[in-house]
């Protein structure tokens, strides 16, 4: 699986028999905890085109030859006017970058981590992230998702489990 860039459906069911990594509860800021580290520094100059066309596209990035050809991939697809800054990231430390990007219609979107499961009969790891776009408003939306979190161990799949948030931070709900 080294060198690869995975891609997959962002829909999967949970796995039955779940061991959670972490309880963490919904965030709803830019304040990742563990074991979550926030990586959207490193995709900042990613345009819009690009990320508005990936809708249930799932990236797991697992070494910097497919971090290469991520940025690659960004800057053939000429969605972009201006070559991507490219940022690196020490694979060597344990850790893997996963993303996904929250498309919608609305004034804000929203995408929060929730929890990280692991299931060792299924050699899944679930990543639960809070999806949510606030607001009526006309705009077309598309917020980047990434973060980076434990390597898996080896043979296991990452898997991306999108859930609505209870109450976006500057929804009717929450006020």
């Amino acid at each position: 699986m080294a060198g690869m860039v995975l891609l997959a459906g962002c829909t999967l069911p949970l796995p039955t028999r779940l061991q959670p990594e972490s309880a963490a509860a919904p965030v709803a800021s830019d304040a990742y905890a563990p074991p979550f580290a926030d990586a959207r520094d490193l995709f900042a100059s990613v345009c819009f085109n690009y990320w508005v066309e990936q809708v249930n596209r799932l990236y797991v990035i697992d070494s910097a030859l497919a971090h290469i050809t991520f940025y690659n991939e960004v800057d053939e697809s000429g969605r972009c006017r201006f070559p991507v800054k490219r940022l690196p990231f020490d694979f060597t430390q344990g850790r893997i970058l996963v993303g996904a990007v929250n498309v919608g219609t609305g004034c804000r979107a929203y995408t929060d981590p929730i929890a990280l499961l692991r299931d060792d009969t299924a050699r899944t790891i679930t990543l639960r992230v809070g999806w949510a776009v606030a607001g009526d408003c006309p705009y077309r939306l598309a917020r980047p998702f990434w973060v980076s979190i434990p390597r898996p161990p080896e043979g296991y799949t990452v898997r991306l489990q999108p859930e609505p948030l209870p109450s976006p931070p500057d929804s009717p709900a929450s006020q």
